[in-house]
Protein backbone atom coordinates (compact mmCIF):
# COMPACT_ATOMS: atom_id res chain seq x y z
CA UNK A 1 0.00 0.00 0.00
CA UNK A 2 1.50 3.51 -0.94
CA UNK A 3 2.31 5.94 1.82
CA UNK A 4 2.37 9.42 1.10
CA UNK A 5 5.41 11.39 1.62
CA UNK A 6 4.80 14.43 4.19
CA UNK A 7 7.18 18.01 2.74
CA UNK A 8 9.29 19.05 5.26
CA UNK A 9 9.95 22.83 5.79
CA UNK A 10 13.33 24.77 4.78
CA UNK A 11 15.59 23.72 7.62
CA UNK A 12 17.25 26.70 9.90
CA UNK A 13 20.95 25.95 7.76
CA UNK A 14 18.87 26.84 4.51
CA UNK A 15 17.66 29.82 5.98
CA UNK A 16 20.77 30.54 7.03
CA UNK A 17 22.25 30.55 3.38
CA UNK A 18 18.98 32.59 2.08
CA UNK A 19 19.48 35.22 5.22
CA UNK A 20 23.53 35.55 4.25
CA UNK A 21 23.25 36.18 0.20
CA UNK A 22 20.48 38.78 0.93
CA UNK A 23 23.13 40.43 2.83
CA UNK A 24 25.69 40.08 0.92
CA UNK A 25 23.76 41.58 -2.24
CA UNK A 26 22.47 44.17 0.38
CA UNK A 27 26.45 44.97 0.69
CA UNK A 28 26.99 44.80 -2.96
CA UNK A 29 24.35 47.27 -3.93
CA UNK A 30 25.51 49.53 -1.26
CA UNK A 31 28.97 49.54 -2.25
CA UNK A 32 27.65 50.21 -6.24
CA UNK A 33 26.20 53.19 -5.04
CA UNK A 34 28.75 54.75 -3.22
CA UNK A 35 30.58 54.13 -6.10
CA UNK A 36 28.69 56.01 -8.29
CA UNK A 37 29.88 59.53 -7.42
CA UNK A 38 26.94 60.48 -5.25
CA UNK A 39 27.48 61.20 -1.22
CA UNK A 40 25.42 62.54 1.32
CA UNK A 41 26.15 63.83 5.07
CA UNK A 42 24.27 64.70 7.64
CA UNK A 43 24.35 67.85 8.98
CA UNK A 44 23.20 69.97 12.11
CA UNK A 45 21.52 72.92 10.64
CA UNK A 46 21.60 74.35 13.61
CA UNK A 47 25.33 75.09 12.89
CA UNK A 48 25.59 76.45 9.51
CA UNK A 49 25.22 80.20 7.82
CA UNK A 50 23.21 80.71 5.08
CA UNK A 51 22.32 83.66 2.31
CA UNK A 52 20.28 84.54 -0.07
CA UNK A 53 21.27 85.29 -3.69
CA UNK A 54 19.78 89.15 -4.86
CA UNK A 55 19.99 91.74 -7.45
CA UNK A 56 21.82 94.67 -5.78
CA UNK A 57 24.79 97.31 -6.34
CA UNK A 58 27.86 95.86 -6.30
CA UNK A 59 31.06 97.89 -5.38
CA UNK A 60 34.52 96.22 -5.53
CA UNK A 61 36.81 97.77 -2.40
CA UNK A 62 38.47 96.42 0.02
CA UNK A 63 40.40 97.40 3.85
CA UNK A 64 43.92 98.02 4.53
CA UNK A 65 45.38 98.91 7.82
CA UNK A 66 47.86 101.92 7.51
CA UNK A 67 49.99 104.00 9.98
CA UNK A 68 49.91 108.02 10.18
CA UNK A 69 53.36 109.43 9.24
CA UNK A 70 53.87 113.61 8.76
CA UNK A 71 53.07 114.27 4.92
CA UNK A 72 56.74 115.80 5.04
CA UNK A 73 59.79 114.56 7.15
CA UNK A 74 63.23 115.64 6.28
CA UNK A 75 65.83 112.63 7.65
CA UNK A 76 69.25 113.65 9.40
CA UNK A 77 71.82 111.53 7.62
CA UNK A 78 75.37 111.44 8.90
CA UNK A 79 77.33 112.68 5.85
CA UNK A 80 81.27 112.28 7.53
CA UNK A 81 80.25 110.20 10.56
CA UNK A 82 82.42 110.06 13.91
CA UNK A 83 82.12 109.91 17.67
CA UNK A 84 79.45 112.03 19.28
CA UNK A 85 80.54 114.61 21.52
CA UNK A 86 77.50 116.54 22.29
CA UNK A 87 73.77 116.03 21.95
CA UNK A 88 72.10 119.46 22.15
CA UNK A 89 68.37 118.95 21.55
CA UNK A 90 66.21 115.53 23.03
CA UNK A 91 63.80 113.68 20.50
CA UNK A 92 60.18 115.18 20.81
CA UNK A 93 61.15 118.40 20.93
CA UNK A 94 60.53 121.84 18.46
CA UNK A 95 63.57 122.87 16.58
CA UNK A 96 64.27 126.09 14.38
CA UNK A 97 66.02 126.04 11.35
CA UNK A 98 69.58 126.42 11.77
CA UNK A 99 69.60 124.64 15.07
CA UNK A 100 72.07 122.49 16.18
CA UNK A 101 71.25 119.23 17.28
CA UNK A 102 74.62 117.45 17.64
CA UNK A 103 77.83 117.74 17.27
CA UNK A 104 80.31 115.34 15.84
CA UNK A 105 84.71 115.10 16.24
CA UNK A 106 86.24 113.03 13.16
CA UNK A 107 90.09 114.28 13.15
CA UNK A 108 90.40 111.92 9.72
CA UNK A 109 88.13 114.47 8.12
CA UNK A 110 89.98 117.79 9.71
CA UNK A 111 93.16 116.27 8.68
CA UNK A 112 92.09 115.79 4.88
CA UNK A 113 90.17 119.03 5.04
CA UNK A 114 94.16 120.79 6.13
CA UNK A 115 95.60 118.70 3.62
CA UNK A 116 93.38 119.72 0.84
CA UNK A 117 93.62 123.80 1.86
CA UNK A 118 97.32 123.28 2.22
CA UNK A 119 97.29 121.40 -1.60
CA UNK A 120 95.36 124.43 -2.93
CA UNK A 121 97.56 127.29 -1.19
CA UNK A 122 100.98 125.64 -3.04
CA UNK A 123 99.55 125.13 -6.26
CA UNK A 124 97.69 128.89 -5.77
CA UNK A 125 101.64 130.10 -5.20
CA UNK A 126 102.70 128.11 -8.40
CA UNK A 127 100.24 129.27 -10.81
CA UNK A 128 100.96 132.99 -9.31
CA UNK A 129 104.38 132.12 -10.11
CA UNK A 130 103.64 131.21 -13.25
CA UNK A 131 101.10 134.52 -14.17
CA UNK A 132 104.30 136.47 -13.17
CA UNK A 133 106.59 134.31 -15.30
CA UNK A 134 104.56 134.71 -18.15
CA UNK A 135 104.08 138.05 -17.91
CA UNK A 136 107.53 139.07 -17.27
CA UNK A 137 108.56 136.98 -20.56
CA UNK A 138 105.94 139.05 -22.46
CA UNK A 139 106.98 142.38 -21.18
CA UNK A 140 110.10 141.69 -22.24
CA UNK A 141 109.24 140.64 -25.69
CA UNK A 142 107.28 143.70 -25.92
CA UNK A 143 110.14 145.64 -24.78
CA UNK A 144 112.24 144.32 -27.38
CA UNK A 145 109.56 144.93 -30.15
CA UNK A 146 109.71 148.44 -28.92
CA UNK A 147 112.95 148.88 -29.83
CA UNK A 148 113.11 146.82 -33.02
CA UNK A 149 110.07 149.25 -34.11
CA UNK A 150 112.42 152.18 -33.04
CA UNK A 151 115.14 150.87 -35.07
CA UNK A 152 113.37 150.54 -37.91
CA UNK A 153 111.64 153.59 -37.59
CA UNK A 154 115.37 155.28 -37.11
CA UNK A 155 116.89 153.13 -40.15
CA UNK A 156 113.79 154.12 -42.34
CA UNK A 157 114.45 157.36 -42.60
CA UNK A 158 118.22 156.98 -42.97
CA UNK A 159 117.53 154.92 -45.73
CA UNK A 160 114.86 157.25 -47.12
CA UNK A 161 117.47 160.15 -47.32
CA UNK A 162 120.11 157.71 -48.79
CA UNK A 163 117.86 156.97 -51.89
CA UNK A 164 116.75 160.40 -52.27
CA UNK A 165 120.69 161.22 -52.51
CA UNK A 166 121.38 158.59 -54.67
CA UNK A 167 119.27 158.98 -57.29
CA UNK A 168 120.52 162.92 -57.52
CA UNK A 169 123.31 163.43 -60.19
CA UNK A 170 126.10 163.18 -57.59
CA UNK A 171 125.15 160.63 -54.78
CA UNK A 172 126.66 161.30 -51.53
CA UNK A 173 127.07 157.65 -50.61
CA UNK A 174 129.14 154.35 -52.02
CA UNK A 175 126.73 151.89 -53.14
CA UNK A 176 128.07 149.46 -50.65
CA UNK A 177 126.44 151.80 -47.76
CA UNK A 178 123.31 152.56 -49.18
CA UNK A 179 122.79 148.70 -50.37
CA UNK A 180 124.22 147.95 -46.56
CA UNK A 181 121.16 150.41 -45.07
CA UNK A 182 118.94 148.86 -47.25
CA UNK A 183 119.49 145.22 -46.37
CA UNK A 184 119.49 146.10 -43.13
CA UNK A 185 116.00 147.61 -43.01
CA UNK A 186 114.83 144.44 -44.71
CA UNK A 187 116.23 142.16 -42.07
CA UNK A 188 114.92 144.43 -38.93
CA UNK A 189 111.28 144.06 -40.80
CA UNK A 190 111.65 140.86 -41.01
CA UNK A 191 112.73 140.07 -37.29
CA UNK A 192 110.12 142.52 -36.27
CA UNK A 193 107.44 139.85 -38.02
CA UNK A 194 109.12 136.63 -36.13
CA UNK A 195 109.21 138.70 -32.94
CA UNK A 196 105.17 139.28 -33.49
CA UNK A 197 104.34 136.23 -34.23
CA UNK A 198 106.59 134.81 -31.27
CA UNK A 199 104.76 137.56 -28.89
CA UNK A 200 101.31 136.00 -30.12
CA UNK A 201 102.13 133.06 -29.78
CA UNK A 202 103.45 133.28 -26.18
CA UNK A 203 100.34 135.21 -25.75
CA UNK A 204 97.84 132.09 -26.46
CA UNK A 205 100.20 130.08 -24.81
CA UNK A 206 99.91 132.01 -21.37
CA UNK A 207 96.09 131.99 -22.07
CA UNK A 208 95.88 128.04 -22.26
CA UNK A 209 98.52 127.96 -19.46
CA UNK A 210 96.43 130.29 -17.15
CA UNK A 211 92.77 128.48 -18.23
CA UNK A 212 93.97 125.45 -17.09
CA UNK A 213 95.56 126.73 -13.60
CA UNK A 214 92.70 128.71 -12.78
CA UNK A 215 90.06 125.27 -13.32
CA UNK A 216 92.74 123.55 -11.59
CA UNK A 217 92.35 126.52 -8.55
CA UNK A 218 88.52 126.13 -9.40
CA UNK A 219 88.77 122.45 -8.96
CA UNK A 220 90.61 122.45 -5.27
CA UNK A 221 88.67 125.17 -4.31
CA UNK A 222 85.24 123.11 -4.97
CA UNK A 223 86.99 120.11 -3.22
CA UNK A 224 88.19 122.07 -0.71
CA UNK A 225 84.46 123.35 -0.22
CA UNK A 226 83.08 119.94 0.20
CA UNK A 227 85.57 118.86 2.40
CA UNK A 228 84.67 121.53 4.82
CA UNK A 229 80.90 121.15 4.43
CA UNK A 230 81.71 117.50 5.17
CA UNK A 231 83.71 118.78 8.21
CA UNK A 232 80.93 121.59 9.10
CA UNK A 233 78.33 118.64 8.65
CA UNK A 234 79.93 117.27 12.19
CA UNK A 235 77.34 120.47 13.84
CA UNK A 236 74.05 118.53 12.84
CA UNK A 237 71.85 121.56 12.40
CA UNK A 238 68.22 121.36 11.71
CA UNK A 239 67.17 121.68 8.08
CA UNK A 240 63.64 123.17 8.59
CA UNK A 241 61.40 124.50 11.62
CA UNK A 242 59.86 121.12 12.66
CA UNK A 243 59.32 118.54 15.61
CA UNK A 244 62.55 115.98 16.27
CA UNK A 245 61.97 112.99 15.94
CA UNK A 246 63.94 110.82 18.94
CA UNK A 247 67.56 111.08 18.33
CA UNK A 248 69.23 107.24 17.74
CA UNK A 249 72.50 108.52 18.87
CA UNK A 250 74.65 108.48 22.45
CA UNK A 251 77.77 110.52 23.46
CA UNK A 252 80.49 108.76 22.82
CA UNK A 253 79.70 106.51 20.11
CA UNK A 254 81.09 106.30 16.46
CA UNK A 255 78.32 106.46 14.12
CA UNK A 256 79.21 105.80 10.16
CA UNK A 257 78.77 107.82 7.17
CA UNK A 258 75.60 107.39 6.10
CA UNK A 259 73.78 106.41 8.90
CA UNK A 260 70.08 107.99 9.60
CA UNK A 261 69.93 109.44 13.24
CA UNK A 262 66.52 111.04 13.01
CA UNK A 263 64.63 113.03 10.82
CA UNK A 264 62.22 115.92 11.28
CA UNK A 265 58.88 116.06 10.81
CA UNK A 266 55.71 118.54 10.18
CA UNK A 267 52.99 117.98 11.87
CA UNK A 268 50.91 120.62 9.92
CA UNK A 269 49.53 117.69 7.53
CA UNK A 270 49.27 114.04 7.89
CA UNK A 271 49.62 110.72 5.21
CA UNK A 272 48.79 107.35 5.69
CA UNK A 273 51.71 104.63 4.89
CA UNK A 274 48.89 101.62 3.65
CA UNK A 275 50.02 98.34 3.85
CA UNK A 276 48.37 96.49 0.64
CA UNK A 277 48.05 92.72 -0.47
CA UNK A 278 49.74 92.04 -3.58
CA UNK A 279 46.73 90.64 -5.04
CA UNK A 280 45.52 94.00 -5.21
CA UNK A 281 48.63 95.47 -6.85
CA UNK A 282 47.51 95.62 -10.96
CA UNK A 283 44.26 97.44 -9.19
CA UNK A 284 46.15 99.97 -6.94
CA UNK A 285 46.97 103.24 -8.96
CA UNK A 286 48.20 106.70 -8.45
CA UNK A 287 44.92 108.29 -7.86
CA UNK A 288 42.76 105.82 -6.71
CA UNK A 289 40.03 106.62 -4.18
CA UNK A 290 39.11 105.45 -0.97
CA UNK A 291 37.78 106.57 2.08
CA UNK A 292 38.50 106.53 6.38
CA UNK A 293 35.66 106.35 8.62
CA UNK A 294 37.33 108.16 11.93
CA UNK A 295 34.98 109.52 14.83
CA UNK A 296 31.61 109.39 13.00
CA UNK A 297 32.89 111.16 9.77
CA UNK A 298 34.21 109.77 6.45
CA UNK A 299 37.19 111.32 5.53
CA UNK A 300 38.14 110.72 1.64
CA UNK A 301 41.69 109.88 0.61
CA UNK A 302 43.28 109.04 -2.66
CA UNK A 303 46.96 107.21 -3.38
CA UNK A 304 49.42 109.64 -3.80
CA UNK A 305 52.50 107.18 -4.33
CA UNK A 306 52.90 103.43 -4.89
CA UNK A 307 56.25 101.70 -3.61
CA UNK A 308 56.64 98.91 -6.26
CA UNK A 309 58.67 96.90 -3.91
CA UNK A 310 56.43 93.74 -2.87
CA UNK A 311 58.00 92.22 0.99
CA UNK A 312 56.03 89.37 2.78
CA UNK A 313 53.19 89.20 -0.09
CA UNK A 314 52.33 92.98 0.51
CA UNK A 315 53.64 96.71 -1.25
CA UNK A 316 53.09 99.94 0.58
CA UNK A 317 51.20 103.56 -0.66
CA UNK A 318 50.75 106.33 0.65
CA UNK A 319 47.32 108.06 1.04
CA UNK A 320 46.25 111.87 1.79
CA UNK A 321 43.38 113.14 2.59
CA UNK A 322 41.40 115.28 0.11
CA UNK A 323 41.14 118.84 1.92
CA UNK A 324 41.96 119.37 5.21
CA UNK A 325 42.24 115.88 7.33
CA UNK A 326 41.20 115.49 11.11
CA UNK A 327 42.32 117.63 13.59
CA UNK A 328 43.97 114.85 16.11
CA UNK A 329 45.70 112.70 14.24
CA UNK A 330 48.82 111.26 15.79
CA UNK A 331 52.16 109.90 14.68
CA UNK A 332 51.71 106.52 14.64
CA UNK A 333 48.13 105.81 15.07
CA UNK A 334 46.40 103.19 12.81
CA UNK A 335 43.92 103.46 10.46
CA UNK A 336 41.46 101.43 8.95
CA UNK A 337 41.42 102.66 4.84
CA UNK A 338 38.86 101.22 2.37
CA UNK A 339 40.10 101.72 -1.38
CA UNK A 340 37.70 101.66 -3.93
CA UNK A 341 38.39 99.79 -7.49
CA UNK A 342 36.18 100.76 -10.23
CA UNK A 343 32.63 102.19 -10.47
CA UNK A 344 29.88 100.48 -8.94
CA UNK A 345 27.75 98.22 -10.87
CA UNK A 346 24.36 96.26 -10.34
CA UNK A 347 23.94 92.58 -10.52
CA UNK A 348 23.80 89.84 -8.69
CA UNK A 349 25.06 89.65 -5.08
CA UNK A 350 25.44 86.87 -2.22
CA UNK A 351 27.05 87.38 1.26
CA UNK A 352 30.40 86.26 1.66
CA UNK A 353 31.65 84.26 3.99
CA UNK A 354 34.09 80.90 5.04
CA UNK A 355 32.59 79.26 1.81
CA UNK A 356 34.96 80.91 -0.68
CA UNK A 357 38.38 79.65 1.18
CA UNK A 358 37.17 76.12 0.46
CA UNK A 359 35.88 76.74 -3.11
CA UNK A 360 37.50 80.28 -4.39
CA UNK A 361 34.36 80.92 -5.83
CA UNK A 362 33.85 77.70 -7.82
CA UNK A 363 31.40 75.56 -7.03
CA UNK A 364 28.56 76.06 -4.18
CA UNK A 365 26.01 74.29 -1.60
CA UNK A 366 22.97 75.11 -3.22
CA UNK A 367 19.92 74.77 -0.63
CA UNK A 368 16.55 72.95 -1.83
CA UNK A 369 13.41 75.03 -1.73
CA UNK A 370 12.07 72.69 1.49
CA UNK A 371 15.22 73.22 3.15
CA UNK A 372 16.11 69.90 3.73
CA UNK A 373 18.73 69.37 1.65
CA UNK A 374 22.15 71.01 0.32
CA UNK A 375 23.28 70.18 -3.70
CA UNK A 376 26.60 71.33 -4.38
CA UNK A 377 26.96 73.13 -7.29
CA UNK A 378 29.19 74.53 -10.22
CA UNK A 379 28.94 78.15 -9.97
CA UNK A 380 31.26 81.11 -11.39
CA UNK A 381 31.83 84.03 -9.21
CA UNK A 382 33.48 87.35 -9.86
CA UNK A 383 34.83 90.01 -7.72
CA UNK A 384 34.17 89.82 -3.97
CA UNK A 385 34.39 92.76 -1.21
CA UNK A 386 34.33 92.48 2.47
CA UNK A 387 30.48 91.62 2.61
CA UNK A 388 29.99 90.46 -0.75
CA UNK A 389 30.76 88.21 -3.91
CA UNK A 390 29.52 88.82 -7.58
CA UNK A 391 27.76 86.07 -8.92
CA UNK A 392 28.29 85.65 -13.05
CA UNK A 393 26.68 82.45 -13.43
CA UNK A 394 25.11 78.80 -11.64
CA UNK A 395 23.10 81.20 -9.48
CA UNK A 396 19.50 82.83 -9.91
CA UNK A 397 17.92 85.73 -7.35
CA UNK A 398 15.95 84.04 -4.43
CA UNK A 399 18.46 81.32 -4.30
CA UNK A 400 20.25 80.00 -0.64
CA UNK A 401 23.73 78.79 -0.39
CA UNK A 402 25.77 78.07 2.53
CA UNK A 403 27.84 80.52 3.37
CA UNK A 404 29.71 79.43 6.47
CA UNK A 405 33.18 77.35 6.23
CA UNK A 406 33.15 74.00 4.34
CA UNK A 407 36.19 72.22 5.37
CA UNK A 408 33.90 69.88 7.21
CA UNK A 409 31.73 68.48 4.36
CA UNK A 410 34.86 66.55 2.43
CA UNK A 411 32.99 67.88 -0.81
CA UNK A 412 30.29 65.50 -0.24
CA UNK A 413 27.77 65.77 -3.42
CA UNK A 414 24.90 66.65 -0.75
CA UNK A 415 24.05 67.94 2.28
CA UNK A 416 20.90 66.06 4.25
CA UNK A 417 19.74 68.14 7.15
CA UNK A 418 17.93 66.90 10.82
CA UNK A 419 15.31 69.39 10.31
CA UNK A 420 14.48 72.10 7.28
CA UNK A 421 16.57 75.24 7.51
CA UNK A 422 15.27 78.60 8.23
CA UNK A 423 15.13 82.18 6.62
CA UNK A 424 18.39 83.77 7.64
CA UNK A 425 20.03 80.52 9.25
CA UNK A 426 22.79 81.88 11.79
CA UNK A 427 25.02 79.56 14.36
CA UNK A 428 23.50 79.28 17.74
Amino acid sequence: MDRAIEKKGWSPNRWMLIGAGALLLVLLAWQILSRSGHTRLQVDADRITTGVVQEGEFLEYYPFDGTVQPATSVYLDIEGGGRVEKILVEGGQHVEKGDLILQFSNTTLRNTAIGTETQLLYNLDIQRETVFNRKQSTLLLRDTLLDLDYQILDLQKTFKRQDEVMKGSFPAYSIDTYEATRDKLKYLKQKRELLAERIKQEDELSAQELKQANRSIDRLNTGLGLVNDIVESLNVRAPISGWLSTIDAQVGQNIPAGQRIGQIDLLDKFKVRVKIDQFYISKVEIGTKGHIDLDGKNWLVTVQKIYPEVKDNAFEADVVFEGAGPDDLKRGQTLTVELTFGAPSQGLVVPKGGFYQQTAGRWVYLISKDGRSARRTNVRLGRQNPRQVEVLDGLSAGDRIITSAYDSYNEVDELQFSEPIRTNQGPK
